[in-house]
């Protein structure tokens, strides 16, 4: 399983990630949906407590 920053450092390298999170935010916001499916996808551990935190911290990184 990985963690939340594991898939941050390798989001700087890996140009797939980075084109499926673009995908994601394109429209300036992440549904539930949308946020646990990622989650699941790569096999993250995240609560959906957790959305709001990692959200800003997703506008603070640069990535919406």
């Amino acid at each position: 399983m990985a963690t939340v920053e594991q898939l941050v450092k390798q989001y700087e390298t890996d140009k797939a990630l980075q084109a499926e999170v673009a995908a994601i935010v394109a429209d300036g916001k992440v549904s539930m949906m949308e946020f646990l499916a990622f989650a699941k996808k790569h096999d993250v551990s995240i609560s959906m407590e957790d959305l709001p935190k990692y959200l800003a911290e997703a506008k603070k990184l640069g990535f919406m």
